[in-house]
C-alpha cells in the first residue's frame, strides 16, 4: 500500500514540474515572451496625372421648329368650324377655324341702330342751329340761345362719331371670327375642338414657320452647370444612323419647379429630311474641359470636415493626408485640385484604415 502511494506522488510531482512557470529551466520559451510584430496595412494606389477633363453629356428630346407662331382669335366665342389638323401644311391667308357669328351680328345691328339714332339727333341739332341763326339775324333770338344751339350740334356730332366707331368695331369683330394663317408653315399643335368656347387671345393653333429646326431637351440643371456645351451631335432614336450637328441656341434661365429640369434648345445644322417635327432624338456632347487630377471617387476621405486624399511616400512607406478641392464628378471618377503633384501615389483602396504614422505596403493599379 505504501508503494502505491509513493508511485502516485512521484507522478503528480513530475506533472507539476512540467506545467509550472519554471519551464524555462526545461528549455521551453513561453509565447508571451515573443516580440509583438509591427502592423502593416496593404493598400492600392494610383498615380496622379493632371489633365483637361470634359464631362460627357447624353440627353434625349424632340425636334421642334426654330420659329413658330401661336395663333388666337381676337374675339371670344364658340368654335363652329376647324379646318386643319396637326401636321397639315398651310399657306398664308388660309382659313384655319371659325367662330359662331350670331352674337357678333347682333352687335352690328345694335351698333347700326346707335348710328341711326345719333345721326337723327345730329340732324335735328343742325336744323335748330340754322333756325336760331335766322332768328338772331332778324333780332328775334338772343345770342345765348344761339350759342346753346351751337353746343348742341357739337355734342350731337361727337355722339355720332362714337356711334360710327362702335359700328366699325362691331364690323371688325365679325371679320375676326375667322382665324387665318399669317404665313406659310406646318401646323404643329391644335388646342381647340368644335363646340369649345374660347377667349380672346387664347392660343388655338400653332404653326411652324420656315424650314429651320431645333432640338429641344429638358435636362438636369447640374448637367449643364459646368458651362458651355461643345462637340454636340444628335441622332434619331428610331435610326441612329441619321445624324446632324447642332449648336446651342438657348438655355432657359429658370428651372421647371415641377420637373426640376432646365429647357435647352439647339439649332440643327443642315437637318436631314428624316428629322421631322416631333421626332425623338438623342443628343451627345461634352462640357467645357476643366484642368485637374482625375481619380476614382473611392480615393476621397475627410479630415476635420475637409476633403482629403492619402498619398504614399514610397521611401518611408507611410501615407500622409493631402487637402484637395472637388471640382466635378464624372461617372465613377472625381476631378480634384489642391495639394497634389504629378506622379503622387494616391491611395484608392484601404484609405479608411489609414493614420499618419501607419506603415503600408502598396500595389499600383493601372487605370
Amino acid at each position: 500500500m505504501d508503494m502505491k502511494l509513493r508511485s502516485r506522488s512521484a507522478r503528480a510531482l513530475a506533472a507539476a514540474l512540467i506545467l509550472s512557470p519554471c519551464s524555462p529551466c526545461l528549455g521551453i520559451t513561453p509565447a508571451l515572451s515573443a516580440e509583438k510584430p509591427e502592423y502593416t496595412l496593404q493598400v492600392v494606389v494610383e498615380k496622379a496625372h493632371q489633365s483637361d477633363v470634359s464631362k460627357p453629356l447624353n440627353v434625349t428630346g424632340t425636334i421642334a421648329a426654330a420659329k413658330s407662331s401661336d395663333l388666337a382669335f381676337r374675339v371670344g366665342g364658340t368654335v363652329v368650324e376647324r379646318l386643319v389638323q396637326t401636321g397639315d401644311a398651310v399657306k398664308a391667308g388660309q382659313l384655319l377655324a371659325r367662330l359662331g357669328t350670331a352674337e357678333l351680328q347682333a352687335n352690328i345691328t345694335a351698333a347700326q341702330a346707335g348710328v341711326a339714332s345719333a345721326k337723327a339727333t345730329f340732324d335735328l341739332a343742325t336744323s335748330d342751329l340754322a333756325r336760331q341763326k335766322s332768328l338772331l339775324d332778324k333780332g328775334f333770338a338772343t345770342r345765348s340761345a344761339y350759342e346753346q344751339s351751337t353746343k348742341s350740334v357739337d355734342v350731337a356730332k361727337a355722339q355720332l362719331d362714337i356711334a360710327q366707331s362702335q359700328l366699325q368695331i362691331a364690323e371688325d369683330n365679325l371679320s375676326y371670327a375667322e382665324l387665318k394663317a399669317g404665313s406659310d408653315g406646318v401646323v404643329t399643335a391644335v388646342n381647340v375642338e368644335i363646340g369649345q368656347v374660347v377667349q380672346a387671345g387664347q392660343a388655338v393653333i400653332t404653326i411652324a414657320n420656315g424650314n429651320a429646326k431645333q432640338a429641344v431637351f429638358d435636362v438636369s440643371d447640374a448637367l449643364i452647370a459646368t458651362g458651355e456645351i461643345r462637340k454636340a451631335e444628335i441622332f434619331l432614336v428610331a435610326d441612329p444612323s441619321v445624324k446632324a450637328k447642332v449648336q446651342l441656341a438657348e438655355v432657359s434661365p429658370t428651372v421647371n419647379v415641377r420637373t426640376g429640369t432646365v429647357r435647352i434648345k439647339a439649332d440643327i445644322i443642315d437637318p436631314p429630311a428624316r428629322m421631322t417635327l416631333g421626332a425623338a432624338v438623342a443628343g451627345t456632347g461634352s462640357s467645357q474641359p476643366i484642368s485637374g487630377f482625375p481619380l476614382p471617387y473611392s480615393a476621397l476621405s475627410r479630415q476635420d470636415g475637409a476633403p482629403i486624399v492619402w498619398v504614399v511616400d514610397p521611401a518611408a512607406k507611410k501615407a500622409t493626408p493631402r487637402k484637395v478641392k472637388l471640382l466635378q464628378y464624372i461617372g465613377q471618377t472625381m476631378v480634384v485640385s489642391g495639394d497634389l503633384k504629378e506622379g503622387d501615389l494616391v491611395v484608392t483602396k484601404g484609405n479608411v484604415f489609414l493614420s499618419p504614422d501607419l506603415v503600408v505596403n502598396y500595389t499600383e493599379a493601372a487605370r
